[in-house]
């Protein structure tokens, strides 16, 4: 009799599970507000970088990466990014696709030498869209013609831009899986207005 009780104990604590975690917003991120195109080599105001040379994978909040990588945020892996051409952040909720935000180092670190490059001339970057970014100019595009993956290139001061990008296919927990460009120009905005 006890030994029935026990298996039947343990199979009522089988079957529960684990409880699911939960959400961490109440409601999913509002859009990114992007604006008319501006001159590519246009930066009004400078962003200062210190904070993205030195702790750039600390530009996400908890929330913000909640609002851009995976809802909740407890499974998101967080890795610097020190090698060239970029260094950088890059997040991501495994297995899923990850997104980053990029200092390119190499050529093209400028928007004017992105639009000038290699792999715009020959079509790689199609389409593209200027546009701008918490008053800053930007560009959308997709890496050899993949709309599954989306970068965006801001020009945060007269010789630098960041890229935030997202690669790969699967986004379990994320907001933005039937907008990657919309993902990532939401991390775009974070991370500048975090710089600023």
């Amino acid at each position: 009799m006890i030994a029935c009780a026990t298996l039947l104990s343990v199979s009522l604590l089988a079957g529960c599970g684990s409880p699911k975690s939960q959400r961490l917003l109440s409601q999913p991120p509002t859009p990114a507000q992007t604006g008319a195109a501006l001159p590519l080599d246009q930066v009004p105001t400078p962003v200062d970088l210190a904070k993205f040379d030195s702790d750039p994978c600390g530009l996400l909040t908890k929330e913000q990466a909640a609002a851009v990588v995976a809802d909740p945020p407890d499974g998101i892996r967080a890795t610097r990014r020190t090698t060239l051409p970029a260094f950088g952040c890059t997040w991501m909720n495994p297995p899923g696709a990850l997104m980053a935000a990029l200092k390119p180092v190499q050529s093209p670190k400028t928007l004017t030498e992105l639009s000038t490059s290699p792999l715009k001339k020959s079509g790689e970057l199609e389409p593209w869209t200027e546009t701008s970014i918490s008053g800053l100019p930007a560009v959308v595009y997709h890496q050899f013609g993949s709309t599954a993956e989306c970068s965006i290139s801001v020009e945060v001061t007269a010789e630098q831009m960041l890229t935030f990008e997202i690669e790969g296919k699967d986004l379990p927990g994320s907001y933005w899986d039937t907008d990657r460009c919309g993902g990532v120009a939401k991390m775009a905005e974070f991370v500048i207005g975090n710089l600023r």
